[in-house]
């Protein structure tokens, strides 16, 4: 019959032609439906494509960082914090690398993706992710190594920064908060001294993104982290200006939110308090000026209510004159929200993370 008719074949393979490429639509419609339900709705609303990355071009053979790490020796161990320990990979040609082994629960792979999600962008004041590995119940994320560990190592009477690289690293913080929460949507949540990391130049790198949350809506709920990143942002300020980590300074400041916003009024009205409060090497170094004008931005971030706090692209304005004047270039990207188009992540381990 094949040979004899061919037309019957050839109307056969139209027949089968139109049906697949109908279940071929209604497959396609199902799915976009599917993802129509799933993905975050600022995304939704703004009509961005996310790019998609070869995410298998970052992953890691375990038996490496295995090697790296001795075996995941406590002796490596540079660092202990919720989701997991932190450990000195050192390779063979002399380079070296922060591996973080995560604990074992659904809880921290929600992290393993989160941080993959955000820090497979490379932001000069993030913390570089150099790559990841996932080998059975293992869960690893691999980072560029920080020489200069982390800030609340220099804070302390027996440590002091010059004030040109206290304002350098908060004019790195301040851009690497801006750049998340208006590029890509993102709040940290848990920002402290502990998580500012410096590099061989003291230049900061924002790390530990175990809190952090993508923003789906414009709400109050949502302006509100934003201010919770304000208000910590407020904190590592104090800390830079006073040379002393905050929780050590608790007989001088008050936990109470409220406490604390009404000392830091009358703290800039009071010359007496003001002096007493600046780290004493900073104090006749010609910096005075710029030292309050920081510590202002400060006692604005943490006003006990929220909606009186500023904006993290306002601080950032408000820091603007200090950016030639200490050597540093202004974040070209913060200001394009679309910026949000670039993360860099998959739909699908987006999609996850909700």
């Amino acid at each position: 019959m094949y040979y004899c008719v061919p037309w019957a074949q050839s109307k056969k393979r139209k027949k089968n032609c139109k049906q697949n490429k109908a279940k071929k639509e209604e497959k396609e419609h199902k799915e976009s439906n599917q993802t129509s339900k799933l993905l975050p709705l600022k995304i939704l609303q703004k009509g961005v494509e996310i790019a998609e990355v070869d995410l298998s071009t970052l992953r890691m053979n375990f038996m490496d960082l295995c090697s790296a790490t001795n075996h995941f020796n406590v002796n490596n161990a540079i660092g202990v914090g919720m989701s997991g320990i932190m450990y000195k990979a050192n390779l063979p040609n002399g380079w070296s690398l922060a591996v973080k082994r995560l604990y074992n629960s659904e809880f921290f792979q929600r992290q393993f993706n989160l941080e993959k999600s955000i820090l497979v962008r490379p932001h000069r004041n993030i913390v570089p992710l150099l790559g990841f590995c996932v080998e059975k119940e293992e869960r690893i994320l691999v980072y560029q190594f920080m020489p200069n560990g982390k800030l609340s190592d220099w804070l302390g009477e027996a440590v002091g920064l010059e004030w040109p690289v206290r304002a350098r690293i908060a004019l790195g913080l301040v851009r690497s908060l801006s750049w998340l929460h208006h590029g890509l949507s993102f709040v940290h949540l848990s920002v402290s001294s502990e998580c500012i990391l410096l590099d061989q130049n003291f230049e900061p790198k924002l790390s530990n993104f175990g809190e952090a949350k993508f923003m789906n809506q414009n709400t109050n709920d949502e302006q509100g982290f934003m201010k919770k990143d304000v208000y910590d942002f407020g904190i590592v300020l104090f800390e830079l200006i006073t040379g002393e980590i905050f929780s050590q300074k608790s007989d001088f400041f008050n936990n109470s939110e409220s406490t604390f916003a009404t000392h830091t009024t009358n703290l800039l009205q009071s010359p007496f308090a003001l002096s007493d409060t600046i780290d004493k090497c900073l104090i006749g170094n010609g910096f005075e000026g710029e030292i309050f004008s920081l510590l202002t931005i400060a006692c604005d971030c943490v006003q006990s209510l929220p909606e009186e706090r500023p904006t993290m692209p306002e601080i950032y304005n408000r820091m603007s004159n200090l950016w030639e004047r200490h050597g540093q270039s202004e974040d070209s990207e913060m200001p394009k929200k679309s910026a949000i188009a670039s993360v860099g992540t998959r739909v699908d381990e987006i999609v996850e993370l909700e």
